[in-house]
């Protein structure tokens, strides 16, 4: 068995297992994200250690920020700030001497489902990730596609009103997970520090009349962009990942607002096929390791 490394280094945690080429996870962890260079360069060795006794062929990252993946440059680190304008792979190739394959996590998420996941079997799709900003990625044609400049699938910076040029209309604030939360929390007078997602989602389940307002409202943004990208896009399958995905009633409201939608075109287009993603929080190792296989086959 050919063993592997899978890295998904986030904004708050890191997410490492052994896979081995079929993807199969044998072994998974988890550590605290890093706040330096410094601090991912030791996350890394230690990941290694780990496996020390095992041979390992090398590591497959994902990370976000805008990454060429051919060349390992990162012209950022989105979440990770410490990294701007330098080429990551070779920096931390060197630190863990070992072969390293980075890719965008977003991008990776696509790859994921695209390998293994719900676009398996598809050749266009899109991969939704709901969270603190809204990521994914894009498959045409049995390709990933990175756009121009490396930003294709960097649905955040979608706009969704009229009112160009404020933040606060972005996608990645309009669909927030977090911001949902704690806006219904301020609303209902709770602290912050009392407040998460479960008892935010035990309201919605509880009837309570503010919080399904709120994911009603989070729910109309969201189906209007999953139109926007059906137009634009015209992909098979658009799958939904992130916590939040687990909820059922978000997919129910969906397919009610496409409902509500598609009654008043005076003529038929196509419905978006929206579906959960079936990686959970291995999709971004499993495209990682995707990416891995892809970037050695160019380079060999």
């Amino acid at each position: 068995m050919t063993n592997y490394i899978g890295i998904d280094i986030g904004g708050t945690a890191v997410k490492y297992a052994l896979l081995d080429e079929k993807g199969t996870i044998t072994q998974a962890g988890k550590k605290q994200s890093p706040k330096t260079l410094e601090t991912l360069i030791t996350c890394l060795k230690n990941i290694q250690n780990e496996f020390s006794s095992l041979p390992i062929v090398g590591i497959a990252l994902s990370m976000p920020g805008l990454i060429d993946s051919s060349t390992g440059h990162a012209v950022h680190g989105g979440a990770l700030t410490f990294i701007r304008d330098c080429n990551i792979r070779d920096v931390l190739t060197e630190a863990c001497q070992t072969t390293i394959h980075i890719e965008n996590d977003g991008k990776c998420a696509a790859l994921g489902e695209y390998w293994q996941g719900r676009l398996a079997g598809h050749s266009n799709g899109v991969a939704l990730v709901l969270g603190t900003g809204i990521g994914g990625g894009i498959i045409v044609n049995d390709q990933l596609l990175k756009g121009a400049h490396l930003s294709a699938g960097e649905f955040s910076f979608i706009q969704t009103s009229q009112d160009f040029g404020e933040l606060k209309d972005l996608f990645a604030y309009r669909n927030s997970v977090p911001l949902l939360v704690k806006n219904y929390a301020e609303e209902k007078d709770i602290p912050l520090k009392d407040m998460d997602g479960k008892i935010f989602f035990k309201a919605v389940d509880d009837e309570e009349p503010l919080a399904v307002k709120l994911l009603e409202d989070y729910c109309q943004s969201l189906t209007q962009q999953i139109m926007n990208l059906q137009t634009i896009l015209d992909p098979e399958v658009i799958t939904i990942g992130g916590g939040i995905s687990k909820q059922g009633r978000l997919f129910e409201l969906i397919d009610y607002y496409l409902d509500s939608y598609l009654k008043k075109v005076p003529y038929p287009i196509v419905r978006p096929t929206v579906c959960q993603s079936t990686l959970g929080n291995h999709a971004n190792l499993l495209g990682a390791l995707k990416n891995y296989f892809i970037q050695t086959e160019l380079n060999s």
